[in-house]
């Protein structure tokens, strides 16, 4: 990986962080278009068949903190699996360059 790649791949880490940080403070507390039409109609919450890791994205406990910590850890195991997909699907052998 050249350094200008790095250094893409630090900023782009960077500023997804910087929105991990924010998003919490700026994300409104009213539920979304379709949690409201479901409480609007009287739909009654179902139990989930999978419990998330971080429900509501957020950690038990911790307020804002655990809402910007479960925001960055999932930023950081999605930009991780990328990383390991683009390291399985690179070329072994890459194509010569013409000088």
């Amino acid at each position: 990986m050249s350094t200008k790649d790095k250094y893409f791949v630090i900023g782009g880490l960077i500023i997804c962080l910087v929105i991990a940080f924010m998003s919490p403070f700026l994300a409104s507390p009213d539920p979304d278009g379709l949690e409201k039409s479901a409480e609007d109609v009287g739909v009654p919450e179902a139990e989930p068949s999978y419990t998330a890791p971080f429900p509501d994205y957020t950690i038990e406990g911790l307020e804002k903190i655990g809402e910007i910590a479960a925001l960055a850890i999932g930023i950081i195991i999605t930009l991780a699996i990328a990383y390991l997909v683009a390291l399985l699907l690179r070329r072994r052998n890459p194509p010569e360059t013409s000088p």
